[in-house]
Order: C-alpha cells, then structure tokens, then sequence
C-alpha cells in the first residue's frame, strides 16, 4: 500500500474563529436527520454563477464538471446561463442526458482516452488542449483537422493544490507543439492555462496572462494566429482565511485580455469557486476516545469517503450542530480502520457526544466526486435544497 504525506491544519485559533456561515447552519439543522450528506445551497449557487455570468460576452464561463457531478447541481449551473468542461465519456453522458446542448460544452483535459475524444467529435465538439508531442500526435490519429489549445505552464504560486508538475509545457516547448501541431494537420487556435487549485491569489491569472502575450506574440513569426485564450479554473472557496473575490479576479483578466486584440474568445473554468461555497457536509460522531493525553472524535464521514482533499492540504471549518458548551481540542478523524484516516488537528469543538453532528464547509466541491465506498462506508447523499 502506497503512503501519503498528510498535512493537518496546527492552528487552534484560527479553527476556533472560523465557522460556517450561518445560513448553511440553519440548512444543515434542518436537512441532516441521516449522515452523511452533501447539503447544497441553491440560493448561493445561483449567486456565484451570477457572478461569473455577468461578465458574458466578455468572458464565457464553463463549470468544470469535476467538482461536484451532481445532476441538480448541473441543471441549475445550466438554468443560470453557465457552458461545462468535460473530461470524460460519463462526464459528458451526464450533461447530455439533462439536455445540455453540445455547443455548452468543452473539455480542457490534456490527457483523452480515444473513445473520449471520438465522443466529444460525435456531438460536434472539436476543439482540445495538448501539451506534448504525444498527444498531438494521438489527436492527428483520432481527430484528424481538429483545432488545439496549448497548455501553456504558469506560476502556481499562492495556490494550495497546484497543478504545475502533472501538466503543461513551458514557453518555448509550447511554440515547438504549436509548429508540430499544424504539420500534423491540426490546428492550434490559442492557450489555455491553469494558476493551481484554490488559488489565494486574485491576480495570479493577470500574471499568468503576462506570461502568455509572449508566447502568443512569438507564434505569429511563425505564421501561426491564435484568436482563443482559457485561463483555467483555481478559484478559491472560503478555505481557512480565505474570502473569495471572484469580481476582483475576473475584473483583473478583462484588464489583461486588452493586450490581446486579436483574442475573440476568453473562457474561465471555475469548480471548487462556483460550487464550494454552496455546500456543507454533515457527518455524525461515532465514536470517541483519548490517546497519550490527545482527545478523538471519530465521524462517519473521513478521508476515504467525502475529504480526500485533506491529503493535499485542504482545511476546513467546523461547527457543531447538536451541542454547545465550553470547547476542547480534538483530533478528528474518519471511521475507517486505515490509519491515515485522519481529517485534522487540534479543532476547537464541544464536548460531543456519540450522535452528535458536526457540520463541515465549505464543501460543495470535491467532497462527493471523491467518495469511495472503502471498508464498506457509506458515501455521502447529495441534498440540494
């Protein structure tokens, strides 16, 4: 078995000054009799998407499907005007399945299995990213003519999950793909980029876009035009002491994009910042005990089944639902019997009884899409109310 460096949350107080905003408080008491459950606010969901919305035709918004897959959650994002990006055969079925027509839909992922790929060409969608050789060439196999995005790389810095190392190619490698794209018979249409997921950084994608005028200058001398620029998703949702502003990003990137005149097509991805906010996940304690002095409290909902992000450094807030009092110090954990089970450190909570609840947010993202039914547990029901 393979072994993960988890990095658990060490701050008391910053645990004990967070707390999930009181409406989701309100909704999770009324809505989580069986846990676990995903409890999705459709109010605040419309909210975020508005946002993003309302820079059209500017800036063409795209939900990355992959943070929360839910069909209500989807057909809602699609009422409010949002396009989705894809990044499989299921993904894509989902959509289809609610009505999504084709001409909403992209895919930005730069590894496609070929059944994908001949997928998104059997709805008329013919546009994907590359960022290597191989790939390009595995297109110019099973998409013949098709249009290419580079994945340009870019500074993730200030991003807590970044993507840097698995994708992208640096400057110069992305001028070589665009040159190896058009000899073999595709066609590159622009840059796509991605700053890291759950960026702090509201103008990391202005930086990002810097980087970028230069590569899309250099293509020119080799009589190669770019008219489409995807500055990914990282948009961040109230993690730790994170307060998004999405305006402030996206008002950064209409300020960027006027030095690319010749850009007719701008898109984001938001996931984790369309959804994330929107969403609390309530587990129940199952269990308690004291190690060498350290209090426990185990939940029905851990790593394997609704937080995986903890293993790469996503923190959340708690709140207990069912009991007030003076707070101890826990060390929180899920309910399997796998040792790195472990959620977090030193949280500031009541002293819970078998039973209780315990609500965790912000959750609307990546919490669900994650669950496994490892050791027989269950996996969190999906509530949107």
């Amino acid at each position: 078995m393979g072994y993960f460096l988890l990095r658990i949350p060490k701050n008391p107080e910053l645990m004990t000054t967070l707390r999930v905003d009181d409406n989701l408080i309100q909704i999770a008491l009324n809505h989580s009799s069986a846990t676990p459950v995903l409890i999705m606010d459709m109010a605040t969901l419309k909210r975020t998407a508005a946002t993003f919305s309302g820079y059209a035709p500017a800036i063409a918004t795209y939900y990355a499907v992959k943070a929360n897959a839910d069909p209500f959650v989807l057909r809602t994002l699609a009422g409010e005007g949002i396009g989705f990006e894809v990044a499989s055969e299921a993904e894509l079925s989902t959509l289809l399945s609610l009505g999504v027509s084709s001409d909403r839909i992209i895919t930005s992922n730069p590894i496609k299995a070929p059944a994908f790929i001949s997928a998104m060409r059997s709805i008329g969608v013919d546009r994907f990213v590359v960022d290597s050789i191989d790939e390009i060439d595995k297109l110019a196999s099973y998409a013949p003519g098709c249009h290419v995005l580079l994945r340009l790389a870019v500074d993730n810095t200030g991003s807590t999950w970044p993507l840097d190392e698995k994708f992208a190619a640096t400057a110069v490698e992305t001028i070589e793909l665009a040159m190896h794209a058009v000899q073999t018979g595709l066609q590159p249409a622009g840059l796509t980029f991605h700053v890291g997921s759950q960026c702090t950084n509201p103008f990391a994608w202005a930086t990002a876009l810097r980087d970028a005028k230069a590569v899309w200058d250099e293509v020119k001398n080799h009589e190669i035009k770019f008219d489409t620029l995807n500055v990914g998703g990282g948009f961040p949702a109230a993690h730790h002491d994170v307060h998004p502003d999405y305006e402030q990003s996206l008002d950064s990137i209409v300020e960027s994009i006027s030095a690319f005149p010749d850009a007719s097509t701008i898109e984001v991805e938001p996931g984790r910042g369309l959804v994330g906010d929107a969403g609390v996940l309530v587990g129940r304690v199952v269990g308690k005990a004291t190690r060498s002095g350290n209090r426990w409290l185990y939940l029905d909902v851990g790593v394997f089944n609704g937080l995986m992000e903890v293993v790469g450094g996503i923190e959340y807030q708690y709140t207990s639902l069912d009991h007030e009092g003076p707070e101890n110090e826990w060390t929180v954990a899920g309910p399997s019997c796998d040792s790195m089970d472990i959620v977090a450190r030193e949280v500031r909570l009541p002293d819970l009884a078998v039973g209780d609840r315990v609500a965790i947010s912000p959750a609307g993202a990546y919490t669900s899409v994650y669950a496994s039914s490892f050791n027989g547990l269950a996996q969190p029901r999906v509530l949107c109310v």
